[in-house]
């Protein structure tokens, strides 16, 4: 395996020269994740100065690719032809007439009800967490692969089927884990989520008790 200085910005996002943007975001979300500070997966493989070296590699890596011009210019570095066999160049958001005239539309079409959503503030549910999962282009799996997490518990997490899942301790930890990846902030998403988590618990805990009189 090569060392961290020989990898290129492709190997170092683990994705390839023919990658399109969508492609790019959703490596560097994966690649930053495994190697965050709280990462269940990079846990104890890595030094505290081993896994900052990383990050900082893969933010430079995400620079350079995510940006059409730059990244043009790093592939003649690596002498890659942009033009034999990638795929077309990503069309800008479609145009919508406003008042006779035409403008960009900011969102996706089918993504535009969701705005409110991402902005990464306010109360995080299972519901939202998945919306952005979704929008990041991310399969529970890709979570699951990252974060080592069984992916029957991400999707109670999503589902917000508290009785099925462990401890709260431990599902702090996976709500964590999982906001990283989609590139949440994972200590606020999870004291929120967990707000919901210990309140879903008493009214459960309380409806048992009148049950039993």
């Amino acid at each position: 395996m090569k060392s961290l200085s020989e990898q290129n910005h492709y190997e170092i996002l683990e994705t390839h020269p023919t990658a399109t943007k969508a492609e790019v975001e959703r490596a560097y979300r994966l690649a930053l994740a495994t190697y965050a500070d709280d990462s269940l997966a990079g846990y104890s493989v890595f030094s505290d100065g081993d896994a900052a070296a990383l990050r900082e590699r893969i933010e430079m890596a995400y620079r350079v690719l995510s940006d059409s011009r730059t990244r043009s210019e790093y592939d003649a570095t690596l002498e890659v032809d942009r033009d034999d066999g990638l795929p077309p160049a990503e069309p800008s958001a479609p145009l919508i007439p406003v008042e006779g005239a035409l403008t960009e539309s900011p969102l996706p079409l089918q993504m535009a009800e969701f705005a409110h959503l991402d902005d990464g503030t306010g109360d995080f549910d299972g519901g939202r967490l998945r919306h952005f999962r979704i929008r990041g282009g991310m399969e529970i799996e890709d979570i699951a692969r990252v974060t080592k997490i069984s992916p029957t518990y991400l999707r109670f997490i999503e589902e917000e089927r508290f009785a099925d899942l462990p401890d709260a301790v431990y599902v702090r930890g996976f709500v964590t884990a999982y906001a990283n990846c989609v590139g949440l902030e994972g200590k606020y998403v999870a004291a929120s989520y967990m707000r919901r988590f210990d309140k879903g618990n008493r009214e459960r805990r309380k409806g048992r008790f009148f049950d039993s009189r």
